[in-house]
């Protein structure tokens, strides 16, 4: 690509924050400031044109180097790679708040699967509306909490719903989940294999011809009990044929790791490899209940892992042995899954919750220190999703997806170590302004384009409805705040 020259003028210049690049340590003189080694720069600058990082470096080098068309002075900001959030399911945005006293099983039965099989039968019906509201309002929450790329994964969506991405103007991974066993009894829940086989090709070829090639596409076996040997199968034939990528929850419940013991004899992980599925492009959720043996095939298979702490936590899951995935090499990025088990996506929340998660689990007050919870959301992300080379770090050339974060809050001062106090006292609120491919969508903590407050009342407004047509409960605060709006 071509780089802008000393005296260019470029689409954009931030100036004067305090640049946290994400490229590593990449300095290890004695006595250098961990801050220095890490490239930190407390009077940064970015320049951006094209979509694309020009240049980072201080203040005073960019700015004698360029000239902006636009400005942004970033005094009291950080300014960051945008957080990349691996696995979330935007269907069930509709669902915070939902029972917190549930077993995993008991979740799916009354919390989840009523919502999946309104989906899929809307879906058939030929409807799309239900998921359209949830993957806008669910862009609008992860655009302002500084997510710039998520992978949503989700059952039954019609093409349009790309659509949504395009308009919000956030950088997706759209996932299809494919299911052909009725694990849990729901059959609802289903999409017949014609229809899905049918949609992920419609998908596929919507995502190709995305506005800037934004929106990407991905196979998605739910998980290694509920898609049978012959549907991971032809999904790895189909994702080697095609290139697209395989999402799939690995080793997420006791429950589900007990079944696959069961009936074969041997670990999730083990069964998914001897069926040929794990490799490079593979992104497994959750991966909680590994044995060494497994550690060493997705090591081995170059299979990446989706930690999402809250979920784990909340569902009383298990701990997922990330410091011993990230001690054997193996790629982690952070997720804030579901906001039925979350209940938000704030990834600053994920991070810190994570750290400790891990810490408490193995009484050890050394593992995974913020820097690296901060790369798991970033640079972790964008290898796990492969596109290392293109976002997840502040370095010229890559696409210029980039956040600003307010450091002027009260519970952020004062700043020692500007990463630790980012990780472990910010907020997904602390968020001020957003870039994808270098275009602003987020301005002073608002959505460009776009009205946030319409959005939000005409996505629950239409949830009630649907939701009471089909015969799922409705908050009495909907119902109250809808009946209030229409006096």
């Amino acid at each position: 690509m071509t780089v802008a020259k000393s005296g260019s003028e470029v689409d954009l210049l931030i100036r004067h924050g305090v640049t946290i690049p994400m490229v590593g340590v990449k300095d290890f003189s004695p006595g250098l400031p961990v801050d220095a080694a890490r490239g930190i720069i407390f009077d940064g600058a970015v320049a951006i044109d094209n979509g694309r990082i020009i240049a980072v470096g201080t203040t005073d080098e960019l700015s004698a180097q360029y000239t902006g068309r636009r400005s942004i002075d970033a005094h009291h900001r950080a300014v960051l790679p945008g957080l990349i959030d691996t696995h979330h399911h935007f269907l069930q945005n509709f669902l915070k708040g939902a029972r917190d006293d549930l077993s995993f099983p008991d979740w799916i039965d009354q919390v989840s699967a009523p919502l999946i099989t309104l989906a899929v039968n809307d879906y058939l019906a030929g409807h799309s509306e239900l998921q359209r509201q949830a993957t806008r309002l669910g862009c609008i929450e992860a655009l302002k909490s500084g997510i710039t790329t998520i992978l949503n994964m989700e059952w039954a969506t019609h093409p349009d719903v790309i659509d949504v991405y395009e308009e919000t103007g956030i950088r997706a991974v759209h996932t299809l989940t494919l299911t052909d066993i009725d694990q849990w009894q729901q059959g609802g829940m289903l999409l017949p294999m014609a229809e899905a086989w049918a949609l992920s090709e419609r998908l596929a070829e919507r995502c190709r011809h995305s506005v800037g090639g934004r929106v990407t596409f991905r196979y998605g076996p739910a998980c290694e009990n509920s898609a049978s040997a012959a549907l991971l199968a032809a999904v790895r034939e189909r994702a080697d044929a095609t290139g697209a990528g395989i999402h799939i929850h690995i080793a997420e419940s006791k429950v589900g790791w007990d079944n696959i013991q069961q009936r074969f004899g041997k670990t999730p992980v083990a069964y998914l490899n001897d069926i040929g599925l794990l490799g490079p492009d593979v992104l497994g959720a959750h991966c909680i209940w590994l044995t060494e043996d497994d550690l060493q095939i997705l090591r081995d298979t170059g299979a990446s892992v989706s930690f999402t702490p809250e979920c784990h936590m909340k569902l009383a899951l298990g701990v997922a042995p990330v410091v011993k995935m990230l001690a054997s090499g193996i790629p982690v990025s952070l997720g804030t899954d579901t906001c039925a088990v979350n209940d938000n996506m704030d990834m600053f929340e994920a991070m810190r919750t994570g750290i400790f998660l891990q810490r408490i689990a193995l009484a050890d007050h050394r593992v995974m220190p913020a820097y690296e919870a901060l790369e798991m959301a970033t640079i972790g992300g964008a290898r796990a999703l492969g596109m290392g080379g293109e976002i997840g770090s502040l370095e010229p050339g890559k696409k210029a997806d980039v956040i600003l974060v307010n450091l002027e809050g009260v519970h952020l001062r004062p700043i020692n170590d500007i990463v630790n106090n980012l990780v472990y006292a910010g907020h997904a609120s602390d968020v001020e302004t957003v870039l994808v491919d270098g275009r602003v969508v987020v301005e002073k903590g608002h959505l460009c384009g776009l009205d946030e407050m319409a959005a939000i009342a005409e996505a629950e407004e239409y949830a009630q409805q649907r939701f009471k047509q089909a015969g799922i409960r409705v908050s009495p605060y909907w119902a109250g705040a809808m009946s209030a709006a229409a006096c």
